[in-house]
């Protein structure tokens, strides 16, 4: 097979190529380019539920704009759930197509670390003192996914001085209960909030503004490239998301 990165598009130290970053776990898609740190442009899609259509052109709209080819793509950044079975399966379909035909690296992201990262670099919740955080997405059938996020005094981690306390599958009521008696109140984020928010709110739980609920591929980026520095990349065959909900296939009788 000829190699899909031509010798005009050859990556050097001055030339590190492009990093592609792919949001297709939530409900409103997302993409977003750049080179090493730097995110150089993100489109967001037009609306709820456009990935599969909508993918492909954004990816090409902002190469295009910005000079930039799809052979000098070398590493794919996606977000790997949790998240819905179709969603999931178009960026991992993406990521693994650019590894096969480049030998592009993969490097995946957790969707409730991008959730958060919402408010984590955003300078306002800083300035505001909030230290404890929590990500909610539906899981279906009562139950929800929450990862819970605290303020350090270290700069070490993943989200800077904010570190992921834990990750469970909860009903809204388990979680109330959980955090009733919080010495601190807990800020809520994430789309698991659209048509259950009143189920969550107590004195001791807020929730922050609807602007932080959506993951997003400019943080699918800064994520990706901190993994990325620290060579923390996922092989093609190893690549599986984190589903929501397992698509419910039904094998008829013959």
């Amino acid at each position: 097979m000829k190699n899909f990165r031509s010798e005009t598009n050859k990556i050097t130290k001055d030339n590190p190529g492009v990093t592609l970053a792919l949001e297709t776990s939530g409900r409103l898609g997302s993409v977003a380019i750049g080179k090493g740190d730097k995110i150089i442009a993100e489109k967001e899609f037009s609306g709820e539920m456009k990935h599969s259509a909508e993918i492909f052109p954004s990816i090409l709209e902002l190469l295009e704009k910005h000079d930039l080819s799809a052979p000098q793509i070398t590493c794919c950044c996606i977000s790997v759930g949790p998240g819905s079975f179709t969603g999931l399966r178009i960026a991992v379909t993406i990521a693994k197509m650019l590894s096969l035909a480049s030998e592009c690296k993969i490097v995946t992201v957790d969707t409730l670390d991008v959730i958060a990262a919402n408010a984590i670099f955003d300078e306002s919740i800083q300035r505001d003192n909030i230290s404890k955080l929590a990500v909610i997405l539906d899981a279906k059938r009562g139950k929800f996914f929450t990862g819970i996020y605290n303020r350090t005094a270290e700069q070490n981690h993943l989200l800077g001085n904010w570190e992921k306390q834990s990750e469970d599958l909860l009903s809204a009521e388990q979680f109330r209960q959980k955090f009733t008696d919080s010495q601190e109140p807990v800020y809520l984020l994430g789309e698991g909030l659209v048509y259950y928010c009143s189920d969550f709110e107590t004195e001791n739980i807020k929730v922050l503004d609807e602007k932080y609920w959506t993951p997003k591929a400019s943080n699918v980026y800064r994520l990706g490239a901190k993994k990325a520095k620290q060579q923390k990349f996922t092989p093609a065959v190893e690549l599986t998301p984190k589903y929501i909900q397992n698509p419910d296939i039904k094998i008829p009788k013959i």
